[in-house]
């Protein structure tokens, strides 16, 4: 049907005003087409850039396409319209604020597959032609945003929709991964940072319907982007190389902070290579953290980028500082007050060791920062490690015994957890949380089975019905089981607003959840509410004595900037160790003594064995010969591992030095042998295997 003379006259107006604002004939023209396209026909075609793609690979004919990519990439109009989704043709506010956090394939109307299968083909094609034209066209279009943005009232002439859809269109260009056009691509970070804090807002609220593989490309993107100007910093230390670096973890923390709300991608996903290898100078970095007023930037602010091997060295460094400190203030004393002690020295007897430390530990509560050293009373021997090894290892075997009621542990879980008990043992749980400040400023790890929560309560992060599943997985059943019923639940369940305890005389007490909590009956309607405060009662009230003092008793060693630098999983990996055990790395760092070799027949047997063994063979080995199953945060390729000959072929079996790390392996005459009683020793070792 022909145009009528008033739509052409309105067409015609509108044509008009995009002149006035500035565009191109070819831009404009788009402008329009995209515009004016009905929503049907846009569904049915998808997009007239994708179209002429289609059909320049087959032509192999690129005018067309190159025309209509230089004019879309250069105009925000343009692009924020050429990949719509059928349905978000409109203003688009609707899809932009609607079911936030929920992974949608069409994020701020935009149609996500549509532009993927966009980047995929122009990157499958074999003229480097579209590839220039889309960089020099965004490269331009940038250019122009941040010359007209301004950081309160956002970009004259656009709405924030328009240029919302503008920077997703530029932010799935995988392109920006070759460092050939990280120029370009710094002017996406800058804009990005330059934006209206209401207009950053939206943005972010938009990124947060990313699916997981949508995100993980773009936090692959900037972490390219980071990796490659550390690299360029560290080798020319330039203004310019520090500023992109700055750029580019402003906006990881960004995508960071959205990933929080969404758990899309593990937060290992934000670990950067760059910082994480031991080229890398963390202690300048720490330098620079401590002296914020001489330097602005640190990536100690930045804690996401670390991983728990350079965290735990961050911590080192900080125990070091305050151990040097008290180490130089303890000489300073003893010169002008009096004779005083460098080092925080325990003395313990084997047969009361609970309560010598307990003692010891109160008479010198202002000296825990001091280097450790310890000394058993009757035994000759100096504490190089080993010694203060073996004292964690009998402690913390001693505090979990049954006898003491301090906590009670789960056969299903194989887990320990804080007994609800009515005795006052505050101190005995300060004392376990000393003990674990202790390990951890003076490098040792504990053989430790707290659930996860432990950690997480420790950095003030709340517990959820996930942690009481771990914790006790019965009771999280039964709760889930009642959320889910589809029946009458106050007739079938029976339940009030109380839960009936058991403490560790076996005495039952009912508590209520709530006030007069007994008269409250659960039905479908507040089912939630009492779930929620049976995890709140279990994971907090029921327990809160006995860890809060456990708590206090942590936090007199760490606390504060450097214990917020955690995750959870690292805090714990740094007390306990990790549970990634590379046996390969073990092998390649191995030490050999009294007459053993790498190239030993007896050596080469032992490692075939061990490689030959499942995973939960390998952790009894690594257990029987270092006192923990797991390996130490930065891995067992920096574990001091020691292989001694003893004696000749025997039936005798292996024994361990356990506060060494020493493995004392007799020469066997066989591999069969060795096998035999290598399985034999680690299969029945009981408790911690000391020697």
């Amino acid at each position: 049907m022909a145009p009528t003379h008033k739509s052409l006259e309105i067409l015609s107006r509108y044509f008009d005003a995009l002149k006035r604002r500035g565009m191109l004939a070819d831009e404009a023209s788009l402008e329009l087409k995209y515009a004016s396209k009905p929503a049907e026909s846009v569904s049915r075609e998808r997009c007239p850039l994708m179209e002429e793609l289609g059909n320049a690979r087959v032509t192999s004919k690129y005018d067309e396409l190159l025309r209509m990519i230089r004019a879309t990439f250069s105009s925000a109009n343009a692009l924020s319209k050429c990949f719509l989704s059928a349905n978000g043709s409109g203003n688009g506010r609707e899809s932009l604020l609607s079911h936030s956090g929920k992974s949608t394939n069409f994020v701020a109307g935009v149609d996500m597959a549509l532009l993927k299968r966009f980047y995929d083909a122009v990157i499958e094609l074999e003229t480097g032609e579209v590839k220039s034209a889309i960089m020099e066209s965004s490269d331009k279009l940038l250019t122009d945003l941040l010359v007209a943005i301004d950081s309160v009232t956002g970009v004259r002439q656009l709405d924030s929709i328009t240029l919302i859809r503008t920077i997703i269109a530029l932010l799935e260009n995988r392109l920006f991964k070759n460092p050939e056009f990280h120029n370009v691509l710094s002017k996406l970070w800058t804009l990005i940072l330059t934006l209206p804090e209401n207009w950053k807002a939206s943005l972010l609220l938009a990124l947060e319907k990313y699916s997981k593989e949508h995100l993980e490309q773009l936090v692959s993107i900037v972490q390219t982007f980071i990796t490659v100007h550390v690299h360029e910093w560290r080798s020319r230390p330039i203004p310019a190389s520090n500023k992109l670096v700055v750029l580019g973890v402003d906006v990881l923390r960004d995508i960071y902070a959205v990933n929080e709300k969404t758990q899309r991608l593990s937060f290992t996903s934000f670990y950067n290579d760059a910082v994480n290898n031991d080229e890398f100078d963390l202690k300048e970095d720490f330098t620079r953290w401590r002296n914020p007023d001489r330097f602005p930037f640190s990536f100690c602010k930045y804690p996401f980028v670390y991983d728990p091997s350079s965290k735990s060295k961050i911590l080192q460094l900080d125990a070091n500082v305050q151990m040097r400190h008290e180490f130089q203030d303890a000489v300073l004393r003893s010169i002008f007050i009096g004779a005083t002690c460098p080092y925080l020295i325990l003395r313990v007897n084997r047969e009361n060791l609970i309560r010598e430390t307990i003692l010891q530990i109160q008479q010198q509560s202002d000296e825990l920062k001091k280097p450790l050293k310890v000394q058993f009373v009757g035994e000759e021997g100096v504490d190089e490690g080993g010694v203060q090894k073996e004292f964690f290892q009998l402690v913390v075997r001693e505090v979990f015994d049954p006898k003491y009621g301090m906590f009670s542990y789960n056969e299903e879980t194989r887990l320990y957890w804080f007994n609800s008990s009515p005795l006052e043992m505050d101190t005995e749980y300060e004392l376990v949380g000393i003990l674990l400040g202790l390990a951890i400023y003076n490098g040792h790890i504990l053989e430790l089975h707290f659930p996860s929560v432990i950690y997480k309560k420790l950095l003030n992060k709340s517990p959820t019905f996930e942690d009481l599943a771990e914790v006790n997985p019965t009771l999280a059943k039964g709760l889930e089981q009642l959320l889910h019923f589809t029946g009458d639940v106050e007739a079938v369940f029976l339940r009030s607003f109380q839960v009936t305890v058991q403490d560790i005389f076996g005495d039952m007490r009912t508590v209520d959840l709530k006030n007069d909590g007994g008269m409250i009956p659960v039905t479908r309607e507040n089912r939630q509410e009492y779930v929620d405060l049976c995890v709140e009662y279990y994971m907090e009230a029921s327990i809160q004595r006995g860890f809060e003092a456990f708590k206090d008793g942590f936090h007199k060693l760490c606390k504060g900037t450097v214990l917020d630098l955690f995750q959870p999983l690292e805090l714990e990996q740094l007390i306990c160790g990790s549970p990634e055990l590379d046996f390969e790395a073990l092998e390649k760092n191995a030490l050999y003594e009294d007459g053993y070799k790498k190239d030993s027949r007896v050596i080469r047997d032992f490692w075939e064995v061990v490689h030959s063994l499942d995973q939960e063979m390998k952790k009894k080995l690594l257990f029987f010969v270092t006192g923990c199953d797991r390996a130490p945060i930065k891995g067992l390729a920096s574990l001091h591992f020691v292989i001694s000959r003893n004696g000749t072929h025997s039936e005798r079996l292996p024994t361990a030095h356990t506060c060494f790390n020493h493995l004392l392996l007799p020469e066997y005459n066989s591999k069969e042998a060795l096998r035999e009683r290598l399985m034999t020793a680690i299969s029945n070792a009981e408790g911690f295997g000391l020697m």
